[in-house]
């Protein structure tokens, strides 16, 4: 059953595991503070996200791969955060 999961972060872990899972068949989309890291996913079937929130929404799966806990509290809970973005039920990876 292929998932849509939105994807957080794309650094030396989050790269590798985005382009897996787009490579599995799952609906992919990346978002990265830095667009260029992000970028090179697209040949993998990685869709690139405008900002967190797009990547999030309607997600079965969000996977946050950030570089620390305040960065991720940032994204996820602050102004204009990923949480009211995403779908009931969905699951969030951290």
């Amino acid at each position: 059953m292929a998932l849509t999961i939105g994807f957080l972060g794309t650094g030396i872990m989050g790269a590798p595991m985005a382009r897996h899972l787009g490579r599995a068949g799952h609906a992919v989309r990346a978002w990265n503070r830095s667009p260029g890291k992000a970028a090179a996913l697209a040949q993998d079937g990685v869709s690139l996200a405008a900002d967190p929130r797009a990547a999030a929404q309607g997600a079965d799966v969000v996977v946050c791969m950030l570089s620390s806990g305040p960065v991720c509290d940032e994204i996820l809970l602050g102004p204009g955060g990923v949480l009211p973005a995403m779908a009931p039920g969905s699951l969030l990876v951290v």
